[in-house]
């Protein structure tokens, strides 16, 4: 039986490579995205280069484009495509720059947008896309507005999705994670004292009694893009420990 190939966009670092380095011990063949030369690099090296790699900026459509037609012209079709690349930059309503709207909104909703309407000729029947949002879509948090409004805009855009792609077997799922270790933080622009308070604040008042790790999703991304999820559509799976029970 031939590999099914998962596409990963923004899979160099956190969830996305978890994901991909779970995918890969799992048997699938895994196409990673990466704006940066280095991450990508480095993330392919610790993947023991049984990845495809290519550098793609999920903000700009041109690189979408070209991103299509590398993985057409190496697989012609995939089977399932996780819409992850994201950045969350910290700041309050009012502090709320244009630039940091347009470049959170730009990746976040235009870019998963448009990666998804991209990738549908090229996707298989059935075959499986998932979208990576979070729980500030439905649990307040301070100083995440804009980050908040672009996750929430491609959770809304799903259920018409799964109706407009339904003839051509796409099912369209969701991954909607807690706060999570990962380097988002880092580049969030909150200070490392602010980071280790919210890790530990997140930590102490889990259930879990920790705090979500990018390993913990991997297989919940694996269940979606498998056969065993074949007649799951708009299903928002939260991922966070329990925190927002």
């Amino acid at each position: 039986m031939d590999k099914k190939v998962i596409v990963i966009t923004g899979g160099t670092t956190g969830i996305g490579f978890a994901c991909a380095e779970h995918l890969l011990v799992k048997g699938y063949e895994v196409v990673i995205t990466g704006r940066s030369e280095k991450n990508l690099t480095e993330a392919l090296e610790k993947l023991n280069h049984k990845a495809t790699g290519f550098l793609s900026d999920t903000s700009k459509l041109s690189d979408i484009d070209e991103l299509v037609n590398l993985v057409k012209e190496k697989y012609t079709k995939i089977d399932g495509l996780f819409v992850n690349a994201g950045i969350f930059k910290s700041s309050s309503f009012e502090a709320t720059t244009e630039e940091v709207f347009d470049e959170t909104m730009n990746i976040n909703f235009k870019g998963a947008f448009f990666t998804t309407q991209k990738f549908v000729p090229i996707l298989k029947n059935p075959s499986s896309v998932v979208l990576n949002t979070s729980i500030v879509v439905f649990k307040a948090f301070a100083g995440t507005s804009i980050y908040t409004a672009s996750k929430a805009a491609i959770e809304s855009v799903a259920k018409v999705l799964n109706l407009e792609l339904a003839t051509k077997g796409i099912r369209v799922n969701i991954i909607s994670p807690g706060v999570t270790e990962s380097p988002i933080q880092q580049k969030s622009g909150m200070s490392n004292e602010a980071i280790q308070n919210l890790l530990d604040h997140f930590s102490s008042t889990s259930p879990i009694g920790r705090i979500v790790k990018p390993k913990d999703i991997a297989p919940i991304l694996e269940f979606l893009v498998s056969d065993n999820s074949l007649v799951l559509r708009n299903e928002k799976i939260v991922v966070d420990g329990g925190t927002t029970m």
